[in-house]
């Protein structure tokens, strides 16, 4: 398919994946539209486990304007099988969409999440949260807004952001551009990646071989930014033969090196 995204290309990937993820073997009891918020989209499924377990949060992705924790009856309901048989109880979250919900409501939205989390499903776990594309967006954003890092700091122990949005001082599209604004103060103010120093906990990051260039170049961009300012290298993966949405809609499949790493980076964590 190349280094393309669009709707096409993700209709494509999904009906190469979908014959694949629907036996995902799963013995768990899945909790939907569970309600974290006001709001119709403060919403989440939960995958338990049957012992106590570190919570896995997604964070789906949709280019700001469109996206859900599923889009169809087996994503992104394949990682919730996956990481919950794996023993890890797993969340997907909904959250408010630009245009009518700009920056930085779907960050508030994670927040509501965790909190929710916490009250409601943890047992003194630890929590991680996965975000890809926009949904790294909004995680970044959450470990490093003035309103939000500390929060993330006392309730995450990890992160994993993969082929995320961080700097909207250049060309951005149109969905990201109806979430940060066009006012050129207040788009640099609102970049994640000019805000790394606030990161206080251990992150992932990953970007895909098949990554348009442009998404590519936002996570080695913040790669590099993360190793300026906190003076050591963060874990960066290139996910070979992958494009844009094939890293998370694998999870489940027999192509198995997405998930495997997601629960390495977990695990190592959890012995320390």
């Amino acid at each position: 398919m190349g280094s393309r995204f669009n709707e096409e290309i993700l209709e494509r990937t999904i009906a190469l994946y979908e014959p694949y993820v629907e036996a995902a073997p799963s013995t768990q009891s899945v909790q939907r539209e569970l309600s974290f918020g006001s709001h119709p989209r403060n919403v989440l499924d939960f995958y338990p486990c049957e012992r106590p377990s570190p919570i896995l949060l997604y964070v789906h992705g949709g280019g700001f304007v469109g996206g859900g924790k599923n889009i169809n009856d087996k994503f992104y309901s394949n990682l919730g099988k996956y990481f919950a048989d794996r023993g890890f109880a797993t969340a997907l979250m909904n959250y408010r969409l630009a245009p009518e919900f700009a920056w930085p409501k779907a960050a508030e939205d994670i927040a509501k999440a965790v909190d929710w989390l916490k009250e409601n499903r943890s047992q003194n776990q630890r929590i991680y949260i996965i975000g890809q594309s926009a949904g790294a967006c909004h995680l970044a954003t959450y470990l490093t807004g003035e309103d939000f890092h500390a929060h993330a700091a006392r309730h995450i122990s990890g992160a994993v952001l993969m082929s995320g949005f961080y700097d909207a001082r250049g060309s951005m599209s149109p969905g990201a551009r109806s979430y940060f604004g066009d006012n050129t103060l207040q788009c640099e103010e609102r970049s994640p990646i000019l805000a790394t120093s606030r990161i206080k906990t251990p992150c992932l990051l990953t970007l895909a071989q098949y990554d348009p260039a442009g998404m590519a170049l936002q996570t080695l961009a913040l790669a590099s930014q993360l190793t300026q300012t906190l003076q050591t290298s963060p874990p960066l993966i290139w996910l070979k033969d992958h494009n844009h949405v094939s890293t998370v809609l694998s999870i489940g499949s027999p192509q198995d090196d997405v998930g495997e790493l997601i629960t390495r980076f977990i695990k190592e964590i959890e012995e320390k």
